[in-house]
């Protein structure tokens, strides 16, 4: 018989062969061991026979009173034992994965989305799932998207900028834009409604955020259309505007949710009208790629907390 034969031969050996052997083997015993694994003994037996019948080689010297493993058997069971763990441990690990038992999570959104919305659901995930560990990267709408493609991240919550074809974007929430100042500032004094014509007065105290972020883009479309001149000093994130604003004398435009990251929520935030601008927000997924069951259960999360939580003015839950 040549190797290919044989090779074919063996390859109707099963686990179920396995686990009979290594069975018969413990217990020295085809009646218990029929018991243990819950079938008839005739079926162990035939079970047993098959395997021997496969492998060309006899496993196991039958007397009425006892069965003995023979020397093949003995090399054998070590090798079988060893698979069945690895094997059952496999499975017990992609179990734990689909119950989101355990694993690993990236993840990745906007500062005031970690802020608001991610950092406050977390309790209730970790008490869930305290085995599944989680990387959690805040980042402009560019980097997210980036992210998201490459796979560097399972899910990104953020604003759709490029609109890559790729990329799925699912609407979560929106909100409104407006003024963060001081509360010195002329803009917090002026009487309601605030309008985007009142910043013109302004402008040199206008601080822009990165062309990388929406926010950003948000900016440069606004002065287009209002006929402002571009902003003198521009920081990339939440954090350096919160310094920049804490030297007082400057504004930003912001969305509501912003003000609630990085320490904004120390200053004003006055709501702009005429026209009002929103911001939207979306779950940022690839394309005919599953989410992991880890990440499935922490948009749970996400979803629970948002439901629950009492919404600022100016955002809205879709």
């Amino acid at each position: 018989m040549n190797q290919r034969v044989t090779l074919r031969r063996l390859r109707n050996v099963t686990l179920r062969h396995l686990r009979s052997f290594v069975a018969v083997a413990e217990t020295g015993s085809f009646t218990r061991a029929a018991e243990s694994l819950y079938l008839t003994q005739s079926t162990l037996t035939t079970t047993v026979q098959q395997l021997e019948d496969e492998v060309g080689v006899k496993l196991f010297d039958r007397t009425t009173r006892s069965v003995t493993p023979t020397p093949a058997a003995a090399r054998f069971r070590e090798q079988a034992e060893r698979l069945l763990g690895d094997f059952d441990t496999m499975l017990g690990d992609l179990q734990s994965l689909a119950e989101s038992n355990e694993g690993h999570l990236r993840i990745a959104a906007s500062p005031s989305v970690v802020a608001w919305l991610l950092i406050p659901s977390l309790p209730q995930f970790r008490a869930a799932y305290p085995n599944v560990t989680l990387s959690i990267r805040d980042a402009g709408s560019a980097e997210i998207e980036r992210r998201v493609r490459e796979g560097e991240v399972e899910f990104g919550i953020c604003s759709q900028l490029s609109n890559f074809s790729e990329l799925e974007y699912t609407l979560l929430l929106k909100d409104r834009y407006g003024v963060v100042c001081s509360a010195n500032h002329p803009l917090a004094m002026l009487k309601e409604p605030l309008h985007w014509s009142d910043i013109s007065e302004y402008q040199d105290d206008w601080v822009g955020l990165a062309s990388d972020t929406r926010v950003g883009g948000m900016h440069r479309e606004t002065m287009e259309r209002f006929g402002l001149t571009s902003c003198s000093e521009e920081v990339s994130s939440s954090t350096s505007l919160f310094s920049m604003l804490s030297l007082g004398n400057r504004f930003s435009v912001v969305p509501s949710l912003t003000r609630y990251s990085h320490q904004l929520d120390s200053f004003i935030f006055r709501e702009l009208d005429n026209p009002p601008i929103e911001r939207e927000l979306c779950l940022v997924t690839r394309k005919l790629r599953s989410i992991s069951p880890s990440a499935e259960r922490l948009l749970e999360a996400l979803l629970e907390t948002l439901r629950a939580r009492d919404v600022p003015q100016g955002t809205v839950f879709v």
